[in-house]
C-alpha cells in the first residue's frame, strides 16, 4: 500500500439495495479516516471519531449498522444529525435531491471501551451513484490519549449530567477540532481510563495504553485478545500529539511508578520514530489530583530528549475548565485546548501561514 495515501483505506463494500440484489461499491468510492478492520463484508472500528466519507449524487443515504454507538451525520461538511445506534440499525438519511455530487461524512462520536461497530453496507438508493473519492489532505495528525482526547462526557453540565454513552461527543473534542481547522487527516488513538502503563483506579491492569496501542481496535482486545494487529504503514502522521498520563498519575493510589512511566514514554517516541520517519511530536500535559505529578514528569522527558539533541519535539502544559461529566473538560475548554495547541502542531507539520 503507498504510504502516503489519504489516512483511509479504500474498500470493496457490500451495498444492500433494499429490495433488490447486493450491489458492490468501488473500492476508489469511500475514504476512511482512523484505524479501520477492513474486512471482505464489511468494516468495522472502536476508535472515537473515526469516519467514512464519500461523494455521491443521491437524495438518501442508508447505512446498515451494526454495534453500540452515537454517530453524527455530515453534508458537505456541516452537520445535520445525530443517530444512535444499539443493535443493528439500518439508518436512513434525507439528502439533497439535485443533480450535483455532494460529501457525506459519518463521524463515530460516541467511545467503544470495550466494543466495537460495523458497517455492513450504504445504500444510495435505485438511482444514487457514488462520484469521485474525496481528496487527500496533505497533513496528518496522530493523536494519542485518554478521555480528554476523546471528549468524554464533553457535552454534560455537570459532574453528573448524565452518562458517558450520551455526553460523550468526539467532533467536540480538541483533537477534531485541531483536526478540521488545519484541514488535516488524522487518527484518534485514545482510550478513557487508561494510562501509560497504569489505569485509573487500576482497572483491567493488564491493558494499558501501552498493550492497547498495538491493535486495530483498542476498544476489542480485553474481549478478544486475538484481534487484529494494526498495520503501521497504513498511516503515516507528520506529527503526534502524546497527552497521556492522566490516568497514571491520578486518583486513588498507588500511581504508576515514575522509571517505569518514563520508560515506556520514551520507547514509545523512539519507536514511533523509527516507524514514522521524520515524525515531530508535540508533547502534552496537565494537572492531576490529588498530586500534581504528571506536569513535572513530561517536562522532564522532554528536557531529557531536548539534552540528547533531539529537535522533533515540543513541550505543552495546558489548563483546562473540568465541569462537564465526571470533572472532564467542557465544550468551552476543548475550543479552548484546540486553540492553545493549534500553533505548535502547525509550527511542527511546517504548516503556519505567512
Amino acid at each position: 500500500m503507498n504510504t502516503n495515501m489519504f489516512l483511509s483505506v479504500a474498500f470493496v463494500l457490500a451495498a444492500t439495495v433494499y429490495g433488490g440484489a447486493s450491489m458492490p461499491i468501488d473500492k476508489e468510492s469511500l475514504a476512511l479516516n482512523g484505524r479501520w478492520s477492513v474486512q471482505d463484508t464489511c468494516l468495522c472500528a472502536s476508535a472515537p471519531a473515526v469516519s467514512v466519507a464519500f461523494k455521491a449524487v443521491t437524495g438518501e443515504v442508508t447505512f446498515d449498522i451494526e454495534g453500540e454507538a452515537r454517530f453524527l451525520f455530515e453534508i458537505d461538511g456541516k452537520p445535520q444529525k445525530y443517530v444512535t445506534v444499539t443493535d443493528r440499525k439500518k439508518q436512513k438519511f434525507s439528502t439533497p435531491k439535485d443533480s450535483k455530487p455532494h460529501t457525506y461524512r459519518l463521524v463515530k462520536v460516541s467511545e467503544s471501551n470495550p466494543g466495537k461497530f460495523c458497517i455492513h453496507g450504504i445504500d444510495l438508493g435505485k438511482k444514487g451513484s457514488f462520484a469521485e473519492k474525496p481528496k487527500a489532505s496533505s497533513r496528518r495528525i496522530e493523536f494519542i490519549g485518554d478521555s480528554f482526547t476523546v471528549g468524554y462526557g464533553v457535552e454534560g453540565k455537570g459532574p453528573e449530567d448524565g452518562t458517558p454513552f450520551e455526553k460523550t461527543n468526539a467532533s467536540k473534542s480538541y483533537a477534531f477540532i485541531l483536526s478540521e481547522s488545519l484541514r488535516a487527516d488524522y487518527h484518534v488513538n485514545a482510550v478513557s481510563g487508561r494510562g501509560l502503563v497504569r489505569n485509573y483506579a487500576n482497572i483491567v491492569p493488564e491493558w494499558t495504553l501501552e498493550t492497547l496501542y498495538d491493535y486495530t481496535m483498542m476498544g476489542v482486545p480485553e474481549q478478544d485478545a486475538n484481534t487484529e494487529r494494526w498495520d503501521f504503514d497504513r498511516f503515516h502522521p507528520q506529527v503526534v500529539v502524546v497527552f497521556v498520563g492522566i490516568n497514571d498519575f491520578q486518583g486513588e493510589p498507588p500511581y504508576a511508578d515514575v522509571g517505569k512511566f518514563k520508560q515506556a514514554y520514551v520507547k514509545l517516541l523512539d519507536r514511533l520514530r523509527a516507524l514514522h520517519p521524520g515524525v515531530k511530536f508535540l508533547l502534552v500535559a496537565t494537572k492531576t489530583w490529588p498530586n500534581d505529578d504528571l506536569g513535572g514528569v513530561v517536562e522532564g522527558i522532554y528536557n531529557d530528549q531536548v539534552a540528547a539533541g533531539k529537535t522533533d519535539i515540543l513541550y505543552k502544559f495546558v489548563y483546562t475548565e473540568n465541569t462537564a461529566l465526571h470533572g472532564h473538560p467542557s465544550e468551552n475548554s476543548q475550543k479552548e485546548l484546540a486553540n492553545t495547541l493549534r500553533p505548535l502542531v502547525a509550527r511542527l507539520g511546517g504548516w503556519l501561514s505567512r
